[in-house]
C-alpha cells in the first residue's frame, strides 16, 4: 500500500453534463489523496482510511459529482469493492478551511494498519479568497479569433487556486478549463481563445463562466462582413 499524491483544492471542476463543466466548491477545503493498493493481499474498502490531525479524525467524502475533472492529484475515486475496479485512486476529505497540524493518512484495517504523514502545506495556510471579472470583445467579424480573459484576485490571507470553467455553446457545446494559481495579494489572468468561425452576422455568441465565486454569462455580437474597396479603374 502506497500513498502516490496529496493535494489542497478549495474548489474542483466537475462533469455536469457531457458537454458542460460546473464547480464545486468546499465548506472549507478538500484534501485529496492518491492511494494504490495494487499490491495489498486484500485491498482495504474506501471506509477503512481515516484524514487525522493532532485532535480531529476526519472520514472520507462523498463526492455528490460523479465526474471530477483537473483535480492536482492522479488517478480516478478509489472504489476497489466495485466489480473490476483497481484498487488504487483517490480519497476525499471535506475538512476545515484551516487545520491546527499538517494532517496524516490513517488506514485501519484487519491486517494492514498504519498512518502516514501527508505532504499537504497548504491544508494548515488561511484560505484564500477570490474578487474576479470575464471579458471579451463586445463585437467580432465573421470568422475571427478572439479572447475570453478571466482577472482574478487573490484578497484572502493564504495561497490558493481559482480554478473555473467557459463553457462554450458555439460551434459545439464544450468547456474550456483554467486554474490560475495565486499567493495572497497576488492577481492574474487567464485567456480562452474563442472563435466566430461559422457564425452568421447578427448572431450573439454567449459563453457561461464557472468560478469558485459565482457565475457569469460573456457574450459577443458578430457583426458584418469587412466591406472591401477596389481601386478605380
Amino acid at each position: 500500500m502506497t500513498v502516490e499524491a496529496a493535494a489542497v483544492q478549495y474548489a474542483y471542476r466537475h462533469i455536469e453534463n457531457v458537454d458542460w463543466n460546473g464547480i464545486r466548491s468546499a465548506d472549507g477545503q478538500f484534501v485529496f489523496v492518491t492511494v494504490d493498493a495494487t499490491d495489498a493481499e486484500q485491498p482495504p474498502n474506501r471506509d477503512a482510511f481515516r484524514l487525522v490531525t493532532a485532535d480531529d479524525v476526519y472520514e472520507p467524502a462523498d463526492i455528490r459529482d460523479t465526474a471530477p475533472v483537473g483535480l492536482d492529484v492522479p488517478g480516478g475515486p478509489y472504489t476497489p469493492e466495485q466489480e473490476n475496479e483497481e484498487p488504487t485512486g483517490w480519497l476525499a476529505f471535506s475538512v476545515p478551511a484551516r487545520l491546527d497540524t499538517e494532517p496524516s493518512l490513517r488506514l485501519d484495517a484487519e491486517n494492514n494498519s498504519w498512518k502516514r504523514r501527508l505532504d499537504t502545506e497548504k491544508a494548515t495556510a488561511p484560505p484564500p479568497a477570490w474578487d474576479w471579472t470575464a471579458s471579451a470583445p463586445e463585437t467580432v467579424r465573421p470568422g475571427e479569433r478572439f479572447t475570453i480573459t478571466v482577472t482574478a484576485d487573490n484578497v484572502g490571507d493564504g495561497p490558493g487556486t481559482f480554478r473555473g470553467a467557459v463553457n462554450f455553446s458555439f460551434p459545439l457545446y464544450r468547456p474550456e478549463g483554467f486554474d490560475i494559481v495565486l499567493d495572497s495579494g497576488e492577481s492574474g489572468e487567464a485567456t480562452i481563445s474563442a472563435s466566430s468561425t461559422h457564425a452568421d452576422p447578427g448572431m450573439e455568441l454567449e459563453y457561461g463562466v464557472r468560478t469558485p465565486a459565482g457565475e457569469s454569462t460573456v457574450t459577443v455580437a458578430v457583426g458584418a462582413e469587412s466591406a472591401t474597396t477596389g481601386s478605380p479603374n
